[in-house]
């Protein structure tokens, strides 16, 4: 799978999708993920006037979520390309079905977050695809929300923080570090990225600049 440019499942679920033919097929409708020391994309969902259209005219009305294999995708970026038509996407209808280790975008992206000694340190945002393919999670509120605040800088910033630092993933996220480990990081990457963040701050009025900062570009273990 090709990744254009950084992108975020919430911008994704926007972009329309499109089968190798180019034609639009609808828009995901929502993502899986299975963790195994990394978060990686498993399924997505499709959804949309398009999909309904094309599954009316092909006389399909599925009795479950309509599931498909990630590897169908080509390309990821300000649309979803699929590496297969749309007729053929009726072929995977009855057999796509959702494991019982795979999580859900929409219930990730409301999931608390807590330090490796269970201690809460902040929720799910959304979850960060880099162009390697790699996935992060975008999370705020609580102390994370309250060292933005700190530093000035609420809005207009993403908080990243890498699935390698993620422990485990079940009813909450948690991570391999602590709470006082997450603060120092968080002080140093704005503190290097103040520039970006002051600048995205200014430019507010005039348009929606949003600065990426990392968290653990280097293991912290």
């Amino acid at each position: 799978m090709e990744i254009t440019r950084s992108v975020k499942c919430k911008e994704l679920k926007k972009a329309d999708v499109v089968d190798s033919t180019g034609r639009k097929v609808g828009h995901i409708g929502d993502m899986t993920f299975g963790f195994n020391g990394t978060l990686k994309l498993s399924q997505f969902i499709l959804a949309g006037p398009a999909w309904e259209e094309f599954l009316e005219s092909i006389k399909v009305r599925p009795d479950r979520d309509p599931v498909f294999d990630a590897t169908l995708i080509k390309k990821m970026g300000d649309k979803v390309y699929l590496d297969t038509t749309a007729n053929s996407l009726k072929t995977t209808l009855d057999k796509g079905a959702i494991g019982p280790g795979e999580l859900r975008f929409s219930k990730l992206e409301k999931m608390d977050i807590v330090d490796k000694d269970g201690v809460k340190v902040g929720r799910t945002i959304d979850v960060h695809f880099e162009k390697d393919g790699s996935c992060s999670l975008i999370v705020g509120g609580g102390f994370i929300e309250e060292k933005l605040e700190a530093a000035g800088i609420k809005e207009d910033v993403d908080i990243i923080v890498p699935g390698e630092v993620i422990s485990t993933i079940g009813d909450r996220v948690k991570l391999l570090v602590s709470k006082d480990t997450l603060g120092t990081t968080m002080d140093d990457a704005l503190k290097k990225r103040k520039p970006e963040t002051k600048k995205a701050k200014d430019s507010r009025a005039v348009q929606r600049d949003v600065t990426k900062v990392q968290l653990f570009t280097q293991r912290p273990f």
